[in-house]
């Protein structure tokens, strides 16, 4: 089994590039966001999971351990494959698709290529108590444990939510504010959160 590949890039395409490791060229798809990072002839380093096929062997690589474990989730989820998994991590961050999985905000799943809205509503059900037990986002998945659906929190996200922000952005934003000042009212809480999403 191949853990992990360090290399020159050969090749790089739409959503796959060629390794060459001591003279061996690897094909490897890796999501769009790590591909507008890279240059061809450049070393690169890459964290390697593999999918075997009765008729296939195929390397998908990501550039960190985190990356790799959010594909391996999106992976367990009913209808979602590989390629699917690579789509969605071209279009967000492993903390994107963390907060927005602790948030329930699956309409954010949708921008990515060939996601719809059931597919994105199923991988906050079955991704929501797995989450919680990764390494990704470890602050805020600690704290959403102490924080109930009902909450202050879920008020003010809901507020926030109401005026047109997403859900993500509100929810990693409220729970920065909540860490910092415990005892906080809605009323506090949300003007807080609105001065903090304005200065982005």
């Amino acid at each position: 089994m191949i853990y992990k590949l360090k290399g020159i890039i050969d090749t790089i395409t739409e959503n796959f590039i060629i390794l060459d490791v001591n003279g061996v060229g690897y094909g490897i798809y890796i999501s769009q966001k790590t591909i507008s990072q890279l240059q061809q002839n450049t070393p690169l380093t890459l964290y390697i999971e593999t999918i075997l096929r009765e008729d296939s062997i195929t390397l998908y690589g990501f550039s960190t351990p985190y990356e790799k474990e959010i594909f391996n989730l999106l992976t367990s989820v009913q209808g979602i494959g590989p390629k699917a998994s690579i789509s969605i991590l071209s279009a967000l961050t492993p903390t994107e698709i963390s907060t927005a999985i602790l948030s329930n905000d699956s309409k954010i799943f949708t921008t990515a290529n060939g996601i719809g809205k059931k597919t994105a509503e199923r991988i906050i059900t079955e991704l929501k108590d797995k989450i919680t037990k990764t390494n990704i986002n470890i602050e805020l998945t600690n704290l959403t444990k102490t924080i109930k659906p009902s909450s202050i929190a879920e008020d003010a996200i809901s507020a926030l939510s109401n005026m047109g922000y997403t859900r993500s952005q509100s929810f990693e934003i409220i729970m920065k504010i909540l860490n910092e000042i415990p005892d906080i009212n809605i009323n506090d809480l949300i003007k807080l959160s609105l001065k903090e999403i304005n200065k982005f």
